[in-house]
């Protein structure tokens, strides 16, 4: 086996080529997270699905069988972490597990799942604020425009030390948490409408015909919990990574199981299914209006937006970080390798996502795609299908990675855990490639292949774009990943 020693991208003495670090501690990186899966946007949009056309009322179930295969994957992925601090996560382990090819293939999934996001993420908020501003002020504002604001304010805080943006979705976070919350107590005190019922979580009720289309939904709701990794080189302390992963994985999944048990009971077990079906848009918005009265639907729409805007500044976040990764090691141009002299962010990786995002979501407009009919369930869609193939696919990469370095960690971390998260992984792939039309919710032809299916033509040319680097410039080939071993 043969050694690499990686060669370090040049750098200039005003632009240093590494990230600050410590500028965020386990809690500013679970902000990032947390605020990346928009936990209100989701009760909203994901939840009555889940409902009303997945596992019934054992929703709340389904989302702590997502977690607990979470937190399988999550023992692998932070002994990685800690060994391989990269902003590039899972294309860095991917590359030291699997192969430095096998990376640049997943390097090339990981840009395309994290730019689909972040413009999906950017289309909702534009078409939520639009919305917003012509219900209140009776002013029509394109959704494009709407968008451009988002993006604009991501460039922004993207310049800025990462402390900066940690602080603004934490502010976002706690606001929209604290109006479901706020919910969840008036309807526990009242008792419902049929009074407190724990049938919700009953085991048997997963064995139903829906719990398929149920993991389907659910899982997309856990999107960006990855990203604690991504920030490992700027936490604070070598455990604030592992700390932010369990603690974002844990709080999610009983939130999202605790916020839908309280739907359910909202509406009564016997008549919540068919209330999600009819009107799963509105079944959130009913059941505030009904226990919290109407001031509270305009405070959740507001919060809405907010939400959706704190998912923009996320995935721009880590969007920016990937590239930045992947200039650093010279896989993409170096210029993107290089952090800001003052802030050390990566800036220019910044600028390039925001003008990126900013170009495919005018596309779209001239287009005069929908941009929640279209853009939102294409995008999160399609992402959710590169982001699982990822992490599946980081699962094996552990059990590589440890074969060769057995003394680091112990069996459970290098091998039973990570063998059980790939598992449950693919399962649960399996079940979005099969659900995947409807989880577009409209029929959409020859959309239904073309979105999963360039995720597959992602990774094919990001592993022929490997070949070539390993023949053609052997060592940049030789830093891809850190430059750590490889059994290519």
């Amino acid at each position: 086996m043969v050694v690499h020693t990686p060669e370090p991208a040049a750098t200039k003495p005003e632009s240093p080529d590494r990230l600050r670090a410590g500028s965020v501690g386990a809690a500013g990186i679970t902000f990032f997270v947390v605020a990346a899966a928009a936990p209100l946007t989701c009760v909203i949009a994901i939840t009555p699905l889940i409902i009303g056309f997945g596992a019934g009322i054992s929703a709340p179930l389904i989302y702590l069988l997502i977690g607990a295969i979470l937190l399988l994957f999550a023992v692998g992925y932070v002994a990685m972490s800690r060994r391989l601090p990269n902003p590039g996560a899972l294309y860095a382990y991917i590359a030291n597990g699997l192969g430095r090819t096998a990376g640049v293939g997943a390097a090339f999934v990981s840009i395309l799942a994290y730019i689909a996001s972040l413009v999906t993420l950017a289309a909702f908020f534009g078409y939520a604020l639009s919305g917003l501003l012509e219900t209140l002020t009776g002013i029509s504002i394109p959704w494009y425009g709407c968008c451009l604001l988002a993006i604009g304010a991501a460039m922004a805080l993207g310049h800025r030390e990462i402390s900066v943006g940690a602080k603004v979705l934490g502010v976002l976070l706690v606001a929209e948490v604290a109006v479901l919350l706020v919910l969840a107590v008036v309807v526990l005190v009242q008792g419902g409408a049929r009074g407190i019922d724990l049938a919700p979580f009953n085991p048997q009720g997963l064995v139903v015909a829906g719990v398929g289309v149920g993991l389907a939904f659910a899982y997309s709701s856990y999107i960006g919990f990855e990203q604690t990794a991504i920030y490992a080189e700027e936490a604070k302390g070598p455990h604030s990574v592992k700390r932010a992963t369990f603690a974002a994985i844990i709080l999610t999944s009983v939130f999202y199981a605790g916020i839908t048990w309280v739907i359910i009971l909202a509406f009564g077990s016997d008549a919540v299914v068919e209330a999600a079906a009819g009107s799963p848009g509105t079944l959130v918005f009913d059941s505030a209006s009904h226990y919290l009265g109407a001031a509270a639907l305009s405070v959740m729409e507001v919060l809405v937006v907010t939400s959706s805007l704190a998912t923009v500044l996320s995935f721009h976040n880590a969007t920016s970080r990937y590239l930045y990764a992947l200039g650093r090691e010279q896989v993409l141009p170096s210029w993107l390798g290089r952090a800001h002299h003052r802030t050390q962010s990566p800036y220019r990786a910044s600028v390039l996502v925001g003008i990126v995002s900013a170009g495919a979501l005018g596309v779209f407009a001239l287009g005069g795609v929908d941009p929640y009919l279209g853009v939102f369930t294409w995008g999160a869609a399609g992402s959710a299908v590169g982001f699982i193939s990822l992490q599946a696919a980081c699962s094996l990469a552990v059990v590589g990675y440890f074969k060769r370095h057995k003394q680091l960690e112990n069996a459970w971390t290098a091998l039973v855990s990570p063998l059980l998260a790939f598992i449950g992984l693919a399962g649960i792939l399996s079940l979005i490639l099969i659900n995947f039309p409807l989880l577009l919710g409209v029929d959409v032809g020859m959309v239904a292949v073309l979105v999963p299916l360039s995720f597959a033509v992602a990774a094919v040319l990001g592993v022929i774009y490997g070949v070539r680097l390993k023949r053609a410039q052997p060592a940049v080939w030789a830093s891809v990943g850190g430059g750590a071993q490889s059994n290519d």
